[in-house]
């Protein structure tokens, strides 16, 4: 698997997207200072004992990429849990690659919720029945089955949000729509002549004591 991505990504042609066809990969959208945070995130999991595959580097200012916010696609291997890439969001061209010992579902399940943050998870494998039951079982505001995480967000028919510390609010969807109404509760009598007066053993202060006042 790890050598088979690596040699997709280093066939990727990363460079100025407006008026190349042939590029696969952009400019990020969050400037320099976001490209330090993913040199500090990669730099991180090597010293911790990851395996850099593929990237992970700054490209030097003189060269091409460097006159812009380009950032290689960059492949991560055998990251141990306590690395900050497996803490923090990436939001970048990295793939991050876990061990999971005995291929257990379980433990791959323990290990992908053991993040604070939750905003999105998908699931892969060839029998759909096996990534779905992994899917169910992991903590995020949305999931997808043999998809992209992404496809979620691309239907604006369903809610998009998170949990943990990416947030519990949704746009998007009924929620999303719900999310820009002010709710109210309101109560009233059903039937016009009935009253519901409080009995006057129960009207304050009671000569009652503690929780059997009433």
């Amino acid at each position: 698997f790890c050598d088979g991505v690596a040699k997709v990504a280093k066939q990727m042609k990363v460079g100025a997207s407006l008026g190349d066809v042939d590029v696969d990969c952009g400019a990020i959208c969050m400037g320099p200072r976001q490209m330090q945070h993913y040199q500090k995130l990669v730099d991180d999991a090597v010293i911790k004992g990851a395996k850099l595959l593929v990237g992970g580097f700054i490209p030097p200012a003189e060269s091409p990429l460097g006159k812009g916010s380009f950032y290689p696609p960059t492949i991560l291997a055998d990251i141990p849990e306590n690395a900050l890439i497996a803490q923090e969001e990436i939001f970048g061209p990295i793939m991050a690659i876990f061990k999971v010992k005995g291929n257990s579902d379980a433990e791959a399940v323990r290990m992908a919720n053991n993040c604070e943050f939750a905003l999105s998870s998908c699931a892969f494998s060839g029998d759909a029945a096996r990534a779905r039951n992994i899917a169910s079982q992991l903590v995020a505001g949305m999931s997808a089955v043999n998809d992209l995480e992404g496809c979620t967000y691309m239907s604006q028919s369903l809610p998009f949000g998170g949990c943990k510390k990416s947030g519990y609010d949704r746009f998007a969807g009924p929620e999303g729509l719900r999310g820009l109404c002010m709710i109210r509760s309101v109560c009233e009598d059903m039937i016009p002549f009935i009253r519901n007066s409080i009995p006057p053993p129960m009207h304050y202060p009671s000569s009652g004591v503690g929780h059997m006042f009433a």
